[in-house]
């Protein structure tokens, strides 16, 4: 590919070798390029897929977790190398998209604005590069994969590796989708790899030779035990100050204890943002029951609360006098019986794929509950490998801290917790592995 027709003379485009070997000639519906930075994986896709977008019209969508403007998509790395080539003669670079002259079009989004209904304007998509796909949700890929469905396809996924239980990692990595070829790739593979460059990674193995393998090759980072909620994720939750969002998506997330050593947790969140919240203990179902109306205040605002014991007595009170309850079974089966063993283990994922873009209280003990909850792998569906939560009379076991009860980290991932039966049962119709 290193001699492509794009014009009435031959242009030479540069392109990684193994990207041009293994992935351009692939007939597999998902091409993974995987690995640290510096491997020059974004600038070979983006030529890639202009050359094809000029050999045909083709719908192409660039897609990420989070884009709060143009400039945090791929749209300036394709305007460059669109400039680079001097291929504004057939590509014509607008405000919100980039348009071939045969018609191929270049759009731009992100997935937290999406959901299983509008998404579906992505239906014709012909090739969808999901590009830092280490931070593209469970929720995401379960809405984006099933929605791409037009006859051949094709993703590209570009992704620096963090943690083993991000869902591309998961399913590309150690799942090993059969539909998928995987190409790991780092600086070495890079012959346009800067001095520069070369410089802040030698600078970086200098400080930290365990982390440096984690930016430059595409190590996972070290967690040691397997927990859920890696401190740098919930650090960041903690430091984020977002405002709250405009329109009625307000929350609560209701975690309601015996009256015993345990805590009540009461959260409401605007969006992102929590921007409420109700602590208290040994108190009885009554004085729960009244305190939850007056936290929550509005009969519109949706009540997710832990549906055992106590908490369903207080359900049924809350639905008798017309309040919006779901009821929440962390023990339950989840939306992704695919994924995760029950609902709890769900809950806390799905929070962990949302952590560094939301607002949570700078709360200690809230951080030592998040950050100490292990996992585990268990043979699940269809022999691959679900992720299951432990208990928390596990978590008692080796918590450290003044409340061994994850109470408040409960009420938490309530408040956040979106049920998404629909997408996830669409994505079940497809054949993802």
């Amino acid at each position: 590919m290193n001699l492509i027709s794009v014009a009435p003379s031959m242009q030479k485009v540069a392109i990684i070798q193994k990207v041009k070997d293994v992935l351009v000639p692939s007939l597999k519906r998902h091409k993974i390029i995987v690995g640290g930075r510096g491997k020059g994986a974004s600038w070979s896709i983006a030529r890639v897929l202009l050359l094809e977008g000029m050999q045909e019209p083709l719908f192409i969508a660039c897609v990420r977790e989070v884009q709060k403007t143009i400039k945090y998509s791929v749209y300036k790395l394709l305007e460059d190398t669109i400039a680079t080539y001097k291929w504004d003669w057939f590509y014509a670079v607008g405000a919100s998209e980039i348009v071939g002259k045969n018609g191929t079009k270049f759009v731009f989004f992100g997935m937290q604005e999406y959901n299983a209904d509008n998404v579906k304007s992505l239906e014709g998509a012909d090739r969808c590069w999901v590009a830092e796909a280490q931070s593209i949700s469970r929720r995401s890929v379960n809405v984006l994969r099933p929605t791409i469905r037009k006859e051949g396809a094709v993703f590209w996924w570009d992704f620096n590796p963090r943690y083993e239980v991000d869902p591309v990692y998961v399913d590309y990595i150690l799942n090993k989708d059969a539909n998928a070829e995987v190409l790991w790739l780092s600086f070495e593979d890079n012959p346009w790899f800067t001095n520069s460059m070369k410089m802040e990674m030698e600078s970086d193995y200098a400080r930290n030779a365990d982390e440096a393998d984690h930016i430059w090759k595409g190590a996972l980072r070290n967690m040691g035990d397997k927990y859920v909620c890696p401190s740098t994720l919930v650090d960041i939750a903690m430091r984020n100050e977002l405002l709250k969002t405009s329109g009625p998506d307000i929350v609560v997330g209701a975690d309601i204890a015996h009256q015993g050593g345990d805590q009540i947790i009461f959260y409401k969140r605007h969006g992102n943002k929590i921007i409420d919240q109700y602590i208290s203990e040994k108190q009885d179902s009554i004085k729960t029951l009244r305190d939850l109306k007056a936290f929550a205040g509005d009969r519109s605002i949706k009540i997710n609360i832990d549906n055992g014991d106590i908490g369903k007595a207080i359900a049924d009170y809350l639905e008798v006098d017309n309040w919006i309850v779901d009821r929440v079974n962390f023990g339950g089966v989840p939306d992704d019986p695919i994924h995760y063993e029950d609902c709890a283990s769900e809950m806390y994922f799905n929070l962990r794929d949302r952590l560094e873009y939301i607002d949570i209280p700078n709360d200690p003990i809230l951080r030592e509950q998040l950050i100490q909850r292990k996992y585990d792998y268990i043979n699940g569906r269809r022999g691959y490998e679900v992720m299951k939560i432990e208990s928390k009379d596990k978590f008692k076991d080796h918590a450290i801290g003044k409340f061994s009860s994850p109470d408040r980290a409960d009420a938490l991932v309530l408040c956040f917790y979106e049920r998404d039966a629909s997408g996830y049962a669409e994505s079940l119709s497809y054949n993802i592995f």
